[in-house]
């Protein structure tokens, strides 16, 4: 076990820790000259809320889950439920120099999201704009609570974190690695958490729209319960308390409303990508189907990797698709 240790260490092996609305998951993955994903760890624990501190049961188990695994002192990529995000779209004169933007950027969504600047976390993304003179921006913010206590226990686990990431931003990290032709022409990708859908649309591998979807999403029968974190670019969503293709009427309606508006001069996406733990139901891909016209395909994230324990559910994008972050240095280190 030490000997795996030291490999883990000279970051041979990527690692991710997913605090998801339904689960704690932590992976380590090696990759292959051809490409091949390989876990050699991979865990679930009851889910660990992050607007307060883990509880000491939890983090023991946690600590004990990581140490067993010979992954203590390693560095590992986090993820966050794309629920606790502001999200919204901006656009911004394309003649700002770099710091110029990230200051505009930063007080859009201070202003937007009616959020004191000093409480969150601000990051921006480049979008696609047909606007000349214009530059489109993904605004993304998460309170530093959020933050503090995703890291806290991280550490106290005994890893150390890298870098903090947007769920579904990661889950697409992922399926542009494991889809092929993900970067031609225009295509829909949903990733589905129990407490939010997050639709993305790209063209040619550029991220062109992102709208955020927020209903009771879980596997099991949803609840009466509506969420009430209100996101200026996320929609609450009524849900249907039935099983089969009405459950998802209502995800579909307004996934094909916000394809028609970000698609107001172009065709609709040629197909829809669906990663979440509901991506593989059949009743999801035909209503998808038949209410939005296209082709819909689930990409399965609990076959992106092989292993000898097999993964008990489709919920493992958000964390593979951040753990491959590091397989670029990993292959510069090994050529070095």
């Amino acid at each position: 076990m030490r000997h795996f240790q030291n490999i883990l260490t000279k970051q041979t092996t990527a690692i991710a820790v997913d605090f998801a609305a339904d689960a704690l998951r932590c992976i380590a993955i090696e990759q292959a000259v051809d490409g091949t994903w390989t876990r050699r760890v991979a865990f679930e624990l009851p889910p660990a809320p992050l607007d307060r501190s883990m509880d000491d049961s939890a983090l023991r188990e946690f600590s004990a889950k990581v140490s067993e695994a010979g992954l203590t002192g390693c560095k590992c990529r986090v993820t966050i439920a794309s629920h606790l995000f502001r999200m919204d779209m901006a656009q911004l004169p394309s003649s700002m120099s770099e710091n110029e933007l990230a200051a505009s950027a930063r007080f859009e969504a201070t202003d937007r999201f009616g959020m004191n600047a000093a409480d969150v976390m601000i990051q921006h993304a480049p979008l696609f704009c047909k606007t000349a003179g214009r530059c489109a921006l993904l605004l993304m913010a998460v309170p530093l609570l959020i933050i503090r206590n995703a890291t806290q226990a991280v550490m106290a686990a005994g890893l150390s974190p890298c870098s903090i990431e947007n769920a579904a931003c990661a889950a697409l990290h992922g399926a542009e690695l494991r889809h092929d032709g993900f970067n031609i022409g225009l295509i829909a990708f949903m990733h589905i958490e129990p407490k939010q859908a997050v639709l993305l649309l790209m063209k040619d591998g550029q991220l062109q729209s992102v709208r955020a979807m927020q209903g009771d999403w879980a596997v099991a029968a949803p609840s009466t319960e509506v969420a009430t974190n209100i996101n200026d670019n996320s929609l609450a969503l009524e849900p249907v308390a039935s099983e089969g293709a009405w459950r998802w009427s209502s995800l579909a309606e307004e996934t094909l409303r916000c394809m028609r508006q970000a698609c107001v001069e172009s065709s609709l996406p040629t197909r829809m990508l669906v990663t979440g733990a509901p991506s593989s139901d059949h009743e999801l891909l035909e209503t998808f189907k038949g209410v939005c016209g296209l082709e819909s395909v689930s990409l399965n994230s609990a076959g992106w990797s092989t292993g000898a324990e097999k993964l008990t559910s489709d919920t493992w994008a958000a964390a593979l698709g951040a753990a491959s972050l590091d397989f670029k240095n990993i292959s510069s280190a090994r050529a070095a």
